[in-house]
């Protein structure tokens, strides 16, 4: 297999350009120094694939892998150009990831990756979209509004909130953390390039 690269520059505090390559045996990681660190496939404990985006990048993705020693790696489609500006390298990002995701179901074959949120950050956008579901619904009956001069005031706002809850059940479900096999990895997970 010929070696799969893609070349990334985090922040200001990298002076080079990082490259990452997916290898028949391992992910490699060379720094500017020309250091090799290589992580076995068979040494992953966990991969996560999401749709990141912050404010100066809205269109990041992130991979992360888990190595049974170290920190984790987090490796995203955002190229540091200088302060406040990012290019967007998803052409070569997307078929970095998809070959790394090959060679780690040929290592774990029955292995899987998350997608999504990770469950601790999940549960804490479910609380508080519950905590808002419920100010919303508790301000709609407690804080006079044009609906109290109805003569059936109170089942239509029964009626209002009763409508947010398919809402909010499809959000959560939406949201909700799934772990797939590696070789059903949704299309949703990687960004979309011009190439496919």
């Amino acid at each position: 297999m010929t070696p799969i690269s893609y070349l990334r520059r985090r922040d200001a505090m990298s002076r080079t350009e990082r490259e990452w390559r997916v290898e028949d045996d391992a992910l490699v990681s060379c720094g500017g120094s020309g250091a090799e660190k290589r992580y076995l496939w068979t040494d992953f404990v966990s991969v996560r694939l999401c749709e990141e985006p912050t404010r100066l990048k809205p269109w990041r993705y992130v991979f992360e892998l888990q190595p049974r020693k170290g920190g984790k790696l987090v490796i995203d489609n955002a190229h540091y150009i200088s302060a406040g500006r990012f290019e967007d390298r998803s052409a070569t990002y997307a078929p970095f990831v998809r070959a790394a995701i090959a060679r780690l179901a040929v290592a774990k074959p029955s292995g899987t990756a998350l997608i999504g949120e990770t469950p601790k950050r999940y549960f804490f956008l479910l609380l508080f979209a519950l905590l808002a579901l419920g100010a919303v619904a508790f301000a709609l009956i407690a804080v006079p509004t044009p609906l109290d001069a109805l003569p059936f005031s109170g089942v239509t706002k029964f009626v209002i909130i009763a409508l947010m809850l398919p809402i909010f059940w499809a959000w959560v479900l939406k949201a909700m953390p799934r772990g797939v096999p590696f070789d059903a990895i949704p299309e949703r997970a990687l960004p979309r390039t011009n190439a496919g």
